[in-house]
């Protein structure tokens, strides 16, 4: 079944979110989310700079996107805004059991899409990366995007010091920039 859809999935995963923004995104408070998706997008960008010649993953070429820089803005440009607004939309609990069972939603969620990404070989990880870490860096981001809703000077911290600590922890070779 992967081999008939491999090359135009990512395309139909942007349509899919694209539409789910559409349909069920709190249009009427998008001024609101409208920082914090920025913030994602921000961060995004700057760890694809940051990595660029030491990957921790790869997107590959497909349908309509041709290279990994049109793939990940792909991702930055479509995927990550849409993940952001509708996230955002719908985080309404209180409780800290609520919001550890909403973040743990859409960690399983995206885990699941990203397993399936790179099971048909759209993304493939390299340099310690696995698809264990991207659990992990799901778990860690959503509540980050939360913060910056709330408190963005905050986030805005915690995302460089994780920065660093994923530099230091995968050996990123930030000498090695051009």
């Amino acid at each position: 079944m992967f081999s008939a859809i491999r090359p135009y999935m990512p395309l139909i995963f942007t349509l899919l979110w694209l539409i789910a923004i559409w349909r069920f995104g709190d249009w009427r408070n998008l001024k609101k989310y409208y920082p914090s998706i920025l913030f994602s997008t921000v961060v995004s960008l700057t760890v694809f700079h940051l990595t660029h010649n030491y990957p921790l993953w790869k997107f590959h070429s497909s349908f309509l996107f041709p290279n990994r820089t049109i793939q990940e803005l792909r991702l930055d440009y479509f995927i990550l805004p849409s993940i952001c607004f509708l996230f955002l939309t719908f985080y309404r609990y209180k409780s800290i059991i609520q919001q550890f069972l909403y973040i743990t939603f859409w960690t399983v969620l995206l885990s699941i899409l990203e397993a399936l990404l790179a099971n048909a070989k759209i993304i493939t990880y390299h340099n310690g990366w696995n698809i264990w870490w991207s659990v992990v860096f799901w778990f860690i981001s959503l509540p980050v995007i939360r913060l910056h809703y709330s408190r963005p000077f905050w986030a805005w911290l915690a995302a460089l010091l994780l920065t660093i600590l994923s530099i230091i922890y995968f050996e990123i070779p930030i000498r090695e920039l051009d």
